[in-house]
């Protein structure tokens, strides 16, 4: 079984929102405060629902607050979690109160879990009165050893690997994972790890401290005899207390609890030789996020291996990039895809466009704020006539790091080449009249590397709002004009996509042409720029026009160096003149609604 659908009323940062999940792995990105970690702590509080140990809880800081209206008050949290059944029978079995039966298909039954909190107040103070039902109708109670069968591990962006790694501290990871092992290897033998070998084991161990042969006992009476020599000077005669001393536990988690990592030095040593030892406060933060997360991972695959723990688990990972350079993102997000086999659903926030490029489209969900609202965006549930195989294809393809920063901005600015890339945002920092830092505003410009707009452009004019990008994007791109039309058919088709959030501006030539014949001071400057980078060239030395320029630009391959030094030196200038359609595609994306 997985977790199909999450809906969220009146939480947080959210007011209403439905959230869609695939069986495996689901990347939730997007800009700060979007929601993310209220997603995740939703999560938390209604799988943990079952566990007497769960750590989040509902405050009176958790409810919604409207910043359109300060009068509106709320007193009620909801979430409704729908489930779809995987192969195992036992699901039906185990969550019979659960099952959600379709009005309109017979054999649709989907597993439905509801949780409602309504804040009261007794005279005395606030709390909040949780309400747990299953099915369709609330009052449908649900047993507890049920929700025992839900289980979640939840690793937070701010992991104290050491702390939480150190032998018998609180919580401590690894003894966790010891606790929980149902088998070990021994040469060719695989033997039972059940609570009668583990009481052996531990028996046997703990007799070594108990042998008269052995030095431990004598150890032991010796330093106790001492305290009670004290505790007798010290004390009433016949008064005094007494104690006894023997070693902590008598229990294989006793034992666990002690278990210390540590890092060889080296990594081969001759025979003799004795290896050294890095403690885990010698290591980088990053190296240390390894390890826990994998302390952590194999107590958890653990659990999804022994059917007899719990019937649905999943990992809860925020920000997985802490603390790790790009290569290692990489490497660590695709083992987290590689567990999906084991049963186990997962659910990642992001702020990493390293991770965004390498995920599967269809599992990411795009959290967007405009204002007060915030929704989510989900690949998966455009249907082919939205967004056909070929535009994903294409962007799974060309979603490099760059262009997943798409996905946090809070607007977008397409072009064709690396020329618009270089020059718009000093157009827009220094020569527009009300001047626009394109960084500051949250603008991103992505240079899509030729004309095809339609792929991204999918993503932000579709007639249904739930299916479009909230933020705006601005197509940048040539007319390309002949002796036959002012307007090309790939211009005039681009132009076709406008709509909603999605405004495409047509440059009447190129970029470099536009900008050349937009006033003579352009002229001025582009033609010094030209001539400096090409100072041999007979026919720059006149006053060359457009035409001139263009084909030079092409003859040489050197747009982008031109772009590079006309750059530069506008650093330098107090006025250049910006083409109206430039103009227009900024202040389109900086407007907010």
């Amino acid at each position: 079984m997985y977790l199909s659908q999450l809906h969220i009323s009146k939480f947080r940062v959210f007011d209403d929102i439905t959230l869609y999940f695939k069986s495996g792995i689901n990347i939730l990105i997007g800009e700060n405060n979007s929601g993310k970690t209220a997603i995740i702590d939703a999560l938390r509080i209604c799988l943990g629902c079952g566990k007497p140990d769960n750590l989040v809880y509902i405050q009176e800081s958790d409810l919604h607050l409207n910043p359109e209206n300060p009068t509106e008050t709320n007193n009620t949290i909801q979430f409704d979690l729908i489930f779809k059944f995987g192969n195992a029978s036992i699901e039906k079995e185990c969550f019979y109160d659960f099952i959600s039966q379709d009005k309109d298909n017979p054999d649709k039954q989907t597993i439905q879990l509801h949780l409602k909190f309504i804040q009261e107040n007794n005279g005395k103070k606030k709390y909040f009165k949780r309400i747990i039902w299953g099915g369709d109708n609330e009052g449908q109670q649900v047993p507890y050893e049920s929700l025992q069968e839900i289980f979640y591990t939840y690793l937070s962006p701010l992991r104290d690997a050491v702390s939480c790694l150190r032998p018998y501290s609180y919580d401590n990871k690894t003894s966790q994972l010891f606790n929980q092992l149902t088998k070990y290897d021994k040469g060719d033998e695989s033997i039972p790890l059940n609570e009668e070998k583990k009481k052996s084991l531990a028996k046997k161990l703990y007799q070594v401290f108990e042998n008269d042969a052995d030095d431990w006992k004598h150890i032991l009476i010796a330093g106790k005899d001492k305290v009670n020599t004290h505790l007798e000077g010290t004390g009433i005669t016949r008064k005094h207390p007494d104690i006894e001393m023997r070693y902590v536990g008598r229990e294989f988690s006793d034992v666990v609890r002690g278990i210390e990592l540590k890092c060889p030095v080296y990594k081969t040593i001759e025979a003799g030789k004795e290896q050294k030892y890095f403690a885990l406060s010698q290591n980088g933060l990053g190296e240390n996020n390894l390890i826990f997360t994998s302390v952590v991972l194999g107590d958890l695959i653990n659990r999804c291996e022994d059917h007899e723990l719990e019937i649905y688990n999943a990992l809860l990972v925020e920000e997985p990039e802490a603390h790790l350079h790009p290569q290692y993102q990489n490497t660590f997000f695709e083992y987290l895809n590689e567990l999906q086999s084991k049963g186990l659903q997962v659910f990642v926030t992001s702020h990493s466009p390293t991770i965004t490029a390498k995920s599967d489209v269809n599992n990411i969900s795009v959290l967007q704020r405009k204002q007060s609202i915030i929704k989510s965006f989900s690949f998966d549930e455009l249907s082919e006539d939205d967004y056909p195989k070929e535009s994903k294809r294409h962007l799974r393809k060309f979603l490099d790091t760059t262009k997943a920063q798409l996905f946090f901005a809070n607007g977008v600015l397409l072009v064709e080449g690396v020329a618009e890339a270089i020059i718009i945002p000093i157009l827009a920092k220094k020569f527009l009249t009300e001047k626009i830092d394109l960084c500051k505003s949250g603008i991103e410009l992505v240079n899509i590397g030729g004309v095809a707009f339609n792929h991204f452009g999918l993503l932000f004019n579709n007639d249904d709002e739930r299916k479009r990008l909230l933020s705006k994007c601005a197509i940048i791109t040539d007319s390309d004009p002949n002796e036959d039309k002012e307007i090309s058919d790939r211009a005039q088709k681009a132009k076709g996509l406008e709509k909603h959030n999605l405004k495409v501006c047509l440059a009447p030539h190129t970029l470099e042409y536009d900008l050349f014949e937009q006033s003579e001071q352009n002229k001025t400057i582009m033609r010094d720029v030209y001539r400096k980078l090409h100072p041999k060239t007979e026919k720059l030395k006149s006053e060359f026009d457009a035409q001139t320029l263009m084909q030079s630009l092409a003859q040489n391959k050197d747009k982008a160096e031109f772009a590079l030094q006309l750059c530069d030196r506008l650093e330098t200038e107090d006025a250049f003149d910006v083409p109206d359609y430039i103009k227009e595609a900024i202040l389109f994306v900086v407007s907010i609604e």
